[in-house]
């Protein structure tokens, strides 16, 4: 078995003085914890496009011949949300 002793002319591994930086592995994964990245947005679905439609349909006063109006309408909202 061979054994090393610290003498002190180098930190021992794992130890750090206070306040010195974390190393750069350590700190990235921090900040991918803290920040992960963002997944893209899933495309709405025609059933949530038309009860999108159907909503402004009825805050439009139910006028009549709109209907692809309001579906692109509804679309468009719920791309942008």
């Amino acid at each position: 078995m061979n054994m090393t002793m610290n003498t002190g002319k180098y930190p021992a591994p794992g130890s750090r003085e206070p306040g010195a930086a974390k190393p750069t592995q350590a700190a990235a994964t921090v900040a991918f914890l803290h920040n992960p990245p963002k997944k893209a947005k899933a495309a709405p679905s025609s059933t949530e496009i038309s009860m999108k439609a159907y909503e402004i349909w009825l805050s439009q006063g139910q006028e009549q011949g709109h209907d692809q109006e309001h579906w692109f309408q509804a679309e468009q909202q719920l791309k942008s949300a």
